[in-house]
């Protein structure tokens, strides 16, 4: 699979998250039990809620291809409909569908739908703004110092822990858990200070993109973590965590205008901007409803590892 496919993939999903109903669960991919077989198989992505008592499944299958898609393809999402037990599926092509693939597709509890390229002046009805003011707060790891328990003298970190700071920055596993042993490292420090104090960027930051280096100080309990040092392993009483801060706001275009359509009509339309590296702002607007939602979007779900963040 290309990584051109996996983003149509994942695109189609978050417009079908969009306009499902409240209390649907989305996942792409999916891997679902053939029921003959047992065997798991790769679905593009799945829509899993309930009617009633009843659990429903929807499958979604999506082709990124510059040809038009055949009745091959649609018989074999027919069967692979069938093995796994799935109420319906959506076969999203970028290209179309033949006359006798949509024929087939109607037979076959096959939904159809087309992901095509728009134009603004299709969405001047409801899309009066075609830039989106960002504010994007980054900050970056400059260093750790500790204070420890029942030592008042200088001690560096060990060999190890140093080499792992190199390398790793703010997710190097340089701190242990007393009770277990467990290795955590300054990003997960750095998750409890916001979760308890809120965003560690200040009111006063200037959004000019001017940077300031900032220390954050967390406290801790005796017995909770513990440091390698080269005069041995101590309780720490406070880390001293020092950061690189700055804020600005930027003007950002739309990157993409799309309408997502069965063989009748348009269905959704939307604009999505890439408002940083890996996050994407999207409005949907269901054209049967008349609703608009907005989605912001982590583009790497599993995140960055390098030592630049942003919020």
């Amino acid at each position: 699979m290309t990584i051109q496919s996996r983003q149509f993939e994942k695109f189609i999903a978050r417009i079908e998250q969009a306009v499902a109903p409240s209390g649907a669960v989305i996942k792409s991919p999916d891997h679902i039990s053939d029921m003959l077989t047992g065997q798991l198989r790769e679905v593009d992505a799945s829509i899993r809620y309930k009617v009633g008592t009843c659990p429903v499944l929807i499958t979604i299958e999506c082709r990124d291809r510059k040809s038009i898609e055949d009745v091959i393809w649609i018989e074999q999402l027919a069967e692979k409909k069938r093995a796994i037990g799935a109420s319906i599926t959506i076969a999203v092509s970028s290209s179309g569908f033949t006359r006798p693939a949509v024929k087939k597709a109607s037979m076959s509890g096959i939904e159809i739908r087309t992901l095509s390229e728009s134009s603004a002046d299709r969405f001047i009805q409801w899309l009066k703004v075609h830039n989106a003011l960002v504010e994007i707060n980054e900050w970056a790891f400059l260093g750790v110092g500790f204070w420890l328990y029942d030592f008042n003298e200088t001690a560096e970190l060990i060999p190890a822990s140093l080499q792992l700071l190199r390398e790793k920055g703010p997710r190097a596993p340089i701190l242990v858990r007393n009770s277990d042993g467990r290795r955590y490292h300054i990003e997960n420090i750095l998750i409890e200070w916001q979760k308890r104090n809120g965003t560690f960027f200040p009111n006063t930051l200037p959004a000019d993109g001017t940077k300031i280096q900032h220390t954050l100080h967390q406290p801790l309990e005796p017995n909770c973590l513990h440091v390698e040092t080269t005069k041995g392993n101590f309780d720490i009483a406070v880390i001293h965590i020092s950061l690189s801060l700055s804020r600005k706001k930027v003007l950002v275009p739309f990157s993409r205008l799309t309408e997502y359509a069965d063989p009748s009509s348009a269905l959704v339309q939307t604009a999505e901007w890439n408002v940083q590296d890996k996050i994407k702002l999207s409005l949907h607007r269901n054209l049967k409803s008349g609703e608009t939602k907005v989605v912001v979007t982590p583009e790497d779900e599993a995140g960055s590892h390098g030592q630049s963040h942003s919020d």
